[in-house]
Order: structure tokens, then C-alpha cells, then sequence
């Protein structure tokens, strides 16, 4: 491999060093190396540096470019040493500035995919007739079926929309980008060394699961338009009858696993507003914009403050003419410097062309994001300073929000009405680089706070007041409750719907007692709203799944189905913690949460017990 000095030189410039410190134990095979270089101190989120001093970043620079310049002038990339676990784990503590527990060591070791992996010849060959079903193809619908096709296991892709990508190819609207950084999300075996930004945009995260679909050859097996509307248990026969409607017609099948894979964020929800439909002018939800432009010089009123219109308003704000915003509660913002960030070209040649570079990087990302926020989300029984805080590490997160807000605000007539009266993480945090409350400053933007009491044909009235709009944008949100809602699901027992209502029972938010050959991926409680990336609960998810599908064809089973002990045991503790977490919190109110105010859709867990349940499959837990 040919490495001039002088790109090296200038790309490391651009470098994370305590990835390229740790870097150092592969290319010269000698683990105590890090224990003559400046060490990094604990890591946060976003902060990739390790508060090193520029001083410290030169020493590592100095000592990167003359031993990987050395290296690749007599040795090639597979020459390159791979540490024994435990150098691992020491490599691990060093690029996070902390101890980094035993616990999470095969975690970590298992996305790092320092090695080759599994190979085809590892897995259980499918000599089967058994067919799976997966509904939807977006980024889990993708995934599974990339796993699937690894195993020889027989299956097919239906998916509602004309083209892939689910999230990614509903929600358009202007300013739609991940809020996790890219380089961790994305599949863990297939990564991208060309994203052009931190925290890409909608288009590109679109050409992503794009050409990871071509790479793995999906679209062989994928039926779009198709929308699945019935699907129900046939115990004589084992299997689920299936009713899809295809291009106009209706289909009837017979199908022997079934994953759903529609997630919980793709019915758009727009409220029961009196008097909506009289209405003459535009209006849409946000995961429905039009391709006509109705923004430009127009009077537009934007519904909601939740994440879409976090991402909106800043997009749009300039090209209208007036702009509204109508917020019922104010949503918390970490502070994110980078979030509209682009790549250098300099960091995109290390991802590319410094080996192990871009898996160090990663874990860089990961860990500091994983498990470490999760004990300061759950309330002090003792904490009565204040009701927008549920103990001393949250408020202390509180005062440095909110500090970061009122830093970016001139008119004074916003404090109020920006700051949240609810605990930090009680809802969905959203990622501030200062976009959102600029445009909150611009004298065409007006943020009212307070709801909408009905619409007339002219436009919104509020407290009384009657605004006139061209445009009206409904960014609030999805109906996350209704689990795999259009379709109406019965397996043997009843109708999902009619058993569960908006309470779902499952195991893992994978399996269900009153489902047989079903598994979901994004299903109930498995929102992750403190941690990681839902790229990694999805693959902790498919695992299982392949798993449970294995062990079904190595016995020659045909039916699994969880015992309901097992579920409800799980379902118990689930909801045991809950009780105890902000996102129960008596001052929430949130897409979390289901009519009774119990949270449903999001995880309490640990990645790392989530991963470690996920990893395991237990066969006893199962009636086949």
C-alpha cells in the first residue's frame, strides 16, 4: 500500500487522536506504546479530540506519522497486528479516557468487526420450503433481509411504497436529517466513508440504503406498492394466511414467518381539529410534502415544535413570507455545534485509507453514547428542589440547557416561551447548533404558545385570535401507538388490536405470546430515546430473529411461539422500570406514552443487556 508522507501528513491534520494513538498498537504490534503517549481524558458525546491540548495532539501526530510512514514502506495492510482481546479492551480504555467495564467488552468487540466475521459456511443452510415475509423495506426491512440471504432462508420483501427506504423516502421535507452522527449510524458491517456531512440530510441517507439494497442483491426479492391489509394464524395448517393488495389487486397467500419491519413511526398523525377540512388552502403533514412549492413569499403556519419542525422551520423560515409557529410544550436542545457540519476531505481519506481508522472512530462515537446518560433518568424519590428536574445530575443537565438557550437569545419575549417546564429527556432532545432560535429571531417568524381551537377556511384560530394562512404544516408526529397498524393481525386469539389496544405485552419487542412465526423489529418498548442508534437495536433484533429461525430449521420445527409466563415476566419488569424513569414523569406528556400516560413505545434498558438478551437466544423460553 502506497502512502505518500505528505497526504498522511496533511490528513492526520484532520484526525481523531485518540483513535490514531490507539491506532499505533496495529501498526507497530507493541501495546505499551500507549503508555508513552499523552492520554486522553474521559470522553463525552460529539467531543472526539479527548481534550487533548494542541501540544498533546502534536506529540501523537509526530509519532502516527513516522511509524505508519515506516510501516507501509515495507509491509502491506494484512500485515497489519490485530491485538488479543484483552490489548482490545486496553486500546478501548485509552480512546474514551476512562475504564471501560468487562460488561461491555464482547458489545464492543462485536461492532469494532476487527476480523472477517461470519462467513456463509457459518451459518445453518436453509434446505427448506419455509418462506419469511418481511413488511417493509426500510432501513429493518433492508437489514433483515441481508441476514436472511446470508442463511439461504427463503424470502420475500412487501413493501407499500414505490420505492425503499421507509423513513428515508417518506419524509422529505426540507432540512430532514439523522440527529445520530453517520458514521455510527449505518449498518455496522457495511459502512460509508463518504458522508459528505456529520449528521447527513434525507437524500443522502436515501442513497445509502439505496446501494446497500443493490449491493446485497434485495430488490430480486422485493414487491413495492404492495400493501399488506390482513394477516391471520392458520393453526391446522401452520401457517399465516396473508391478504395484500397489489397495483389494485387483491392477493391471498400462505406464508410461514412473517416479520414486520414497519417500525413505529410511519402512520402520520395529524390531529382531530375541528373544522380542518374546511380549509382552502395547503396543508399536509411533514412526511407528506408536496413537490409544488407552497412556502415561498406564502403566510405559513407550522404546527408543532417537535423534531420535523425543529429541522423545518430553520429550512424554511427565509423564503416565506410570514411564518407561524404554534408550540404547546417546548422541546429541550443538546448542545451540538456540528450538527450541520460537513466532512473534510481530509477525514474522509483516514475513514477510507487508514486501516482500522473508521471502526476505532466508530467505537469512539458508540461508547460515549451508549449506557452512560441512562442512571440519570431515573427520579430521586427524595428530590424536591425543583419539578422540571428529577435529580441532582438532571438539573445540573437543566441549568446547562437552558443556559445554552438563553446564550442565543435577544428578545427576551422568547425565554419563556423556549424553555421547557418539564425535566431534561423527558421528550425526544433535539441537537442545537444555534439553527432553530436564530430563526425564532427572524422578524417574519412569530412563535405562539399555545394550541389551535379550530380552523376556518381562511386559516388557524387561537386564544381567540384568527390568523390567515396559504399554508398550513402539520409536524406532529406519527401515530406510534398503533403497532403495525394498517394491518389488522390475528393470530389465533384475536386481532392485536382488539387484545393489546394501545398497550402492547411482547418479549424483547420481538416475539409475542398470542402471535406464532411473528417477530417485529422496531416493535413495542424498543424506541431508543437515551442511547445508540436504532441501526443497533435493529441489528440486536434480526440476530435474534435469524437465531430463532435457525434453531426452527436445525429441529425441524414449524411453529415457535414465546410462552406467556416469559413475556409477561419481561413485561413486568419493563413496566416496573418505567415507573421510576422521567418518561413516566407526572410533568410528561409524550408520543412515548399511551393514552393512560404509560410509556409503550421506548426502551428502559441498557444497550449492552439488550444486546447480551439478543445475543442469547434461549429456546426454553419458547413453546414449539
Amino acid at each position: 500500500m502506497n502512502i505518500s508522507k505528505q497526504t498522511l501528513e496533511r490528513a492526520l491534520d484532520s484526525a481523531s487522536f485518540p483513535v490514531v494513538a490507539a491506532l499505533l498498537v496495529h501498526f507497530t504490534g507493541d501495546i505499551s506504546i500507549l503508555d508513552k503517549l499523552p492520554r486522553p481524558n474521559q470522553a463525552v458525546l460529539g467531543e472526539t479530540q479527548g481534550f487533548l491540548s494542541n501540544d498533546d495532539k502534536q506529540v501523537i501526530k509526530k509519532i502516527a506519522l513516522k511509524e505508519i510512514h515506516k510501516f507501509f514502506s515495507t509491509h502491506e495492510a494484512k500485515d497489519l497486528y490485530v491485538p488479543s482481546n484483552e490489548e482490545l479492551h486496553r486500546m478501548m480504555n485509552f480512546i474514551v479516557g476512562e475504564s471501560v467495564s468487562s460488561e461491555y467488552i464482547p458489545m464492543m468487540l462485536s461492532d469494532l468487526h476487527l476480523t472477517s466475521g461470519n462467513s456463509k459456511s457459518d451459518f445453518v443452510t436453509a434446505k427448506s420450503s419455509l418462506e419469511v415475509l418481511i413488511i417493509g423495506a426500510g432501513m429493518s426491512g433492508i437489514l433483515a433481509a441481508i441476514k436472511l440471504a446470508e442463511r439461504g432462508i427463503k424470502f420475500k420483501i412487501y413493501e407499500k411504497n414505490v420505492d425503499l427506504g421507509g423513513t428515508w423516502y417518506e419524509n422529505k421535507y426540507p432540512g430532514a436529517r439523522v440527529d445520530i452522527a453517520n458514521h455510527f449510524y449505518s449498518y455496522s458491517f457495511e459502512e460509508n466513508h463518504e458522508w459528505s456531512e456529520h449528521f447527513s440530510q434525507q437524500p443522502e441517507l436515501l442513497d445509502y440504503f439505496k446501494r446497500c439494497f443493490k449491493k446485497f442483491d434485495i430488490q430480486k426479492n422485493t414487491y413495492f406498492e404492495t400493501q399488506v391489509t390482513d394477516m391471520k394464524f392458520d393453526d391446522s395448517a401452520q401457517t399465516w394466511e396473508v391478504a395484500s393488495i397489489r397495483n389494485g389487486k387483491n392477493n391471498l397467500e400462505t406464508i410461514n414467518i412473517v416479520i414486520s419491519c414497519v417500525g413505529q413511526l410511519n402512520q402520520p398523525k395529524i390531529p382531530d381539529i375541528e373544522g380542518i377540512d374546511k380549509f382552502e388552502g395547503n396543508l399536509f403533514h411533514s412526511s407528506q410534502w408536496p413537490e409544488a412549492d407552497v412556502i415561498t413569499g406564502k403566510k405559513v403556519a407550522v404546527v408543532g415544535t417537535g423534531a420535523s419542525a425543529f429541522q423545518i422551520v430553520p429550512s424554511i423560515a427565509k423564503s416565506c413570507k410570514e411564518l407561524t409557529i404554534f408550540q404547546r410544550s417546548p422541546p429541550w436542545m443538546f448542545p451540538n455545534p456540528k450538527y450541520h457540519d460537513e466532512v473534510d476531505e481530509e477525514k474522509k481519506w483516514l475513514l477510507e485509507n487508514l486501516p482500522f481508522y473508521s471502526r476505532w472512530y466508530r467505537f469512539l462515537l458508540f461508547y460515549p453514547g451508549s449506557d452512560q446518560l441512562l442512571a440519570s433518568l431515573f427520579v430521586d424519590p427524595s428530590w424536591k428542589v425543583r419539578i422540571d428536574s428529577i435529580n441532582q445530575q438532571n438539573d445540573e443537565m437543566r441549568e446547562l440547557f437552558t443556559a445554552a438557550m438563553i446564550s442565543q437569545i435577544s428578545d427576551q419575549s422568547l425565554v419563556e416561551k423556549v424553555i421547557p417546564k418539564y425535566p431534561p429527556f423527558g421528550k425526544r432532545m433535539l441537537q442545537d447548533n444555534g439553527a432553530w432560535l436564530k430563526a425564532l429571531h427572524l422578524p417574519n417568524v412569530s412563535l405562539l404558545a399555545e394550541g389551535v381551537d379550530f380552523i376556518n377556511s381562511k386559516g388557524i384560530v387561537s386564544s381567540e385570535r384568527e390568523h390567515d394562512f396559504d399554508t398550513l404544516i402539520f409536524a406532529t408526529g406519527f401515530k406510534s401507538q398503533d403497532f403495525f397498524d394498517p394491518i389488522n393481525i390475528d393470530g389465533g386469539s384475536g386481532s392485536f388490536r382488539s387484545i393489546y389496544k394501545d398497550t402492547p405485552q411482547s418479549y424483547l419487542g420481538i416475539t409475542f405470546s398470542t402471535m406464532p412465526n411473528f417477530f417485529a423489529m422496531y416493535g413495542p418498548g424498543t424506541n431508543l430515546a437515551h442511547a445508540g442508534s436504532i441501526i443497533f437495536n435493529s441489528e440486536c433484533q434480526i440476530n435474534y430473529i435469524c437465531s430463532a429461525i435457525d434453531y426452527m430449521l436445525t429441529n425441524d420445527h414449524k411453529v415457535i411461539k414465546v410462552k406467556p409466563e416469559v413475556e409477561k415476566r419481561y413485561q413486568d419488569r419493563f413496566d416496573e422500570r418505567h415507573k421510576r424513569m422521567v418518561w413516566q414523569h407526572a410533568n410528561v406528556s409524550s408520543w412515548y406514552q399511551n393514552s393512560q400516560g404509560k410509556v409503550v413505545t421506548t426502551s428502559p434498558w441498557r444497550l449492552v443487556e439488550y444486546w447480551n438478551w439478543t445475543n442469547n437466544f434461549n429456546s426454553h423460553e419458547y413453546d414449539f
